[in-house]
């Protein structure tokens, strides 16, 4: 019979967004492992960047053979790292059997591969581990989850595998969301520079996940810087400092949350169902679940939770209305919009900067607040104007 593991991929992977220690989630995930496919043990190499070399953090299981924690090292040129690195080895990047060795030394046992296999084969047996799942983070294989035998005593079919294997992408990117997230602390009681730099690497994170949006926080955060400038200038922003640090701060992390949506509907290229867009706007709550732990983020969290609210009240996820809209997430709502007309998405292609500046117009005071269209307008209508002006100069040097 064949079981969905989707249920146990949904519910592992709202637990670990909200997971900020990087041992407490790697329990998770094995306990995960354990239970829903039924191993007797499993364990998890992690990379350790301080020793350049993979360190077993965590092995767990309620019977058969347990690898003491930190006390099996690999190195990053043994077999078993490179079988997953090196495209001259790797059978599969997949995952690393067991049974596929034994496969494999029957057909190039008499090979110059010969020798590697074996020691393929003798770190399997070591660990006792019936199948390997790295766990990659772009093109950096961060760990490898190592598994023993199923207590039915059968092979791994092509079902765990799969579920493994979306367990282990979706591991990798919360274990990288944690380690940020511990660094964002540490940096706050540091000094500001860094603690912008960090906020960065952890914005950078969904663009790994979501391969439309490269770019897009860093825009998303100039458009905003802009917006705000010409709002303070007509009336001034109380605390501005303050303000335009958190404003930064929030449209830098405006969308952490898609962290938690599966990257089939980022990545969809056609429109989304019903289903699949509910997911999706379930992002700015779980944007506000990963941040909600770092202290003096108040005014963050307004910004990154209302950034889709409609001035005209049809947006959300609390459907707010008018004044009821934080400043904050006013301004990060319309330059998010904006960078998402003139980009192209999976679903269409871009809109031409003069139609979606007309777009922001007939949408003032419906999608936007009127006084942060405004300034928007009024900002990149004065960035014309010095461009038509530097054309004129050059034009005329030219001449």
């Amino acid at each position: 019979m064949k079981i969905s593991y989707r249920y146990d991929l949904e519910k592992t992977a709202r637990q670990m967004i909200l997971i900020h220690r990087a041992d407490t989630l790697i329990k998770l995930i094995l306990r995960t492992i354990i239970k829903s496919v039924k191993v007797r043990h499993a364990g998890v190499f992690i990379y350790d960047n301080s020793r350049d070399e993979y360190v077993v953090k965590v092995s767990r299981g309620h019977s058969g053979f347990k690898v003491p924690v930190g006390f099996v090292k690999i190195k990053k040129d043994s077999p078993l790292i490179r079988y997953f690195t090196d495209a001259k080895l790797s059978f599969s990047k997949e995952a690393l059997s067991l049974d596929q060795i034994k496969r494999l030394r029957a057909k190039f046992g008499k090979t110059p591969l010969k020798k590697t296999i074996e020691e393929l084969y003798f770190n399997l047996s070591f660990y006792k581990a019936k199948l390997c799942i790295p766990a990659f983070f772009r093109n950096d294989l961060i760990g490898i989850f190592f598994l023993g035998d199923k207590k039915n005593g059968r092979a791994f079919n092509r079902n765990e595998i799969g579920f493994l294997s979306v367990l282990a992408s979706d591991a990798v990117m919360a274990l990288k969301n944690a380690g940020l997230i511990e660094e964002l602390n540490n940096q706050l009681a540091i000094n500001n520079r860094m603690f912008l730099q960090t906020v960065s690497a952890l914005a950078s994170s969904i663009e790994a996940k979501d391969r439309y949006t490269s770019g897009h926080t860093e825009r998303v955060t100039e458009f905003s810087l802009v917006i705000a400038g010409r709002i303070n200038k007509h009336r001034k922003i109380k605390d501005w400092a303050k303000f335009i640090k958190d404003l930064r701060i929030a449209a830098l992390l405006h969308d952490i949350g898609k962290i938690g949506v599966p990257e089939a509907i980022l990545n969809k290229p056609a429109a989304l169902t019903p289903e699949e867009r509910a997911i999706i706007e379930k992002h700015p709550l779980i944007g506000v679940n990963i941040l909600n732990h770092i202290a003096e983020f108040s005014n963050v969290l307004a910004g990154v939770k209302h950034h889709h609210e409609r001035y005209n009240g049809g947006g959300y996820p609390s459907q707010l209305k008018g004044k009821q809209i934080p400043l904050i997430a006013s301004i990060i709502a319309l330059a998010d919009a904006y960078d998402a007309m003139t980009t192209d998405r999976p679903y269409r292609s871009a809109l031409s900067r003069e139609a979606a500046i007309k777009e922001i117009q007939e949408n003032r005071g419906r999608q936007f607040a009127p006084s942060v269209a405004d300034a928007f307008l009024e900002a990149y209508g004065q960035i014309d104007k010095e461009k038509e002006k530097e054309n004129g100069r050059v034009m005329a040097s030219v001449s």
